[in-house]
């Protein structure tokens, strides 16, 4: 007995609230379909995974070494389809609660930016859970329901710039930032909400990788000049923006098993036998690798596509150089190497390119 009490003290010296040595984070989630939930703690320079058990009652527990700037852990369940994000402060022990079906409403608290973002979270929770139900109980939207998941997400946005504009000197708000303004095509209104900060977040680790990004967004931007490469394409000839001088050039970031970005949807077909040859180029940037399956699939199109495809990681490094992060899209590059369309739409393409070349 006193042996039990002796190890029982030790542990709550090295497990209590005041540590100053180690992350704790305590749960305890309804609903969830785990009894191991990954766990993944990233730094600015290293990114560490390990595993823990949860029990029949949803409830868990995480400890963790002190590690210098250690920024984010993110709890991955449900076959890992599913997560949440916690903002780690040495000594403040985390506490987890909520339904593991909205793992946007869940309430973080412990430390000041998971307590702000909880604060969030309650003011927003009625368009959150909708948008979480309307995810849930959808495998593909109608127009209607199209246009109503936009009309939320147009809310939720409204209420983080509201939020960002109330609270300037909290890393909340850049956390929400992130969030929600980091699609590189939308990288004016972040740099718009970025710019309300108070300069002393200026250092804060999102707030640099948000300007970051954003920087690196602006390179594929219209009226930027297009980023230069040098790849093989399935016929073996070595390809590059360069390749296309003196000429308008559409690079299609496309994949075989993606319904939206066959070469008739995106109007390639029209536009290839509309305009002549020697005055305009497309390539196809395949997500795919198998390139048996991508001949025998263009074997019969009339058209002879040009075609880079995922082979030896080429078309993933061209997704990340032209920050493609959403398929079906394409680039207009005019004569001079110039960005003149950056679209996820096939009739906006085929009316700029005849717009240009008629």
């Amino acid at each position: 007995m006193k042996r039990f009490l002796q190890i029982s003290g030790i542990l709550f010296i090295l497990f209590s609230c005041d540590n100053e040595n180690i992350y704790q984070i305590k749960g305890q989630l309804s609903n969830v379909e785990d009894d191991i939930l990954y766990v993944v703690f990233e730094s600015s320079e290293t990114i560490c995974i390990d595993s823990v058990a949860c029990n029949d009652k949803g409830r868990f527990s995480i400890f963790h070494e002190q590690e210098e700037d250690l920024n984010i852990i993110t709890v991955y369940y449900n076959d890992r389809y599913q997560s949440f994000t916690i903002y780690p402060e040495v000594g403040k022990q985390v506490q987890v609660k909520g339904d593991a079906r909205y793992p946007q409403l869940l309430q973080i608290k412990g430390g000041r930016i998971n307590d702000k973002l909880s604060q969030f979270k309650k003011k927003a929770a009625p368009i959150l859970k909708e948008l979480a139900d309307l995810q849930q109980n959808n495998t593909s939207f109608d127009g209607d329901e199209s246009i109503h998941q936009s009309t939320l997400n147009l809310e939720l946005r409204k209420i983080v710039q509201d939020f960002v504009a109330k609270n300037p000197k909290e890393e909340a708000s850049a956390a929400l930032i992130s969030e929600y303004f980091s699609h590189p095509d939308e990288f004016e209104q972040s740099e718009g909400l970025l710019r309300l900060l108070s300069p002393e977040l200026n250092d804060f680790y999102i707030v640099r990788n948000r300007w970051k990004e954003i920087e690196k967004a602006k390179t594929t931007n219209v009226g930027a000049k297009a980023p230069d490469f040098k790849a093989t394409n399935i016929y073996g000839q070595t390809v590059s923006v360069d390749s296309f001088a003196n000429k308008h050039c559409i690079l299609a970031f496309t994949a075989l098993w993606c319904d939206m970005c066959q070469t008739e949807v995106m109007m390639l077909d029209d536009i290839a036998t509309s305009h002549a040859n020697d005055s305009l180029e497309i390539l196809l940037i395949c997500l795919d690798d198998d390139l048996i399956e991508i001949r025998e699939t263009i074997s019969k199109d009339s058209i002879q596509w040009n075609i880079i495809a995922d082979s030896a990681g080429q078309a993933i490094r061209l997704f990340e150089l032209y920050n493609v992060n959403s398929l079906p899209k394409c680039f207009l590059i005019d004569q001079e190497g110039i960005i003149r369309l950056n679209t996820m739409s096939g009739e906006e393409l085929k009316q700029k390119v005849d717009e240009i070349m008629n």
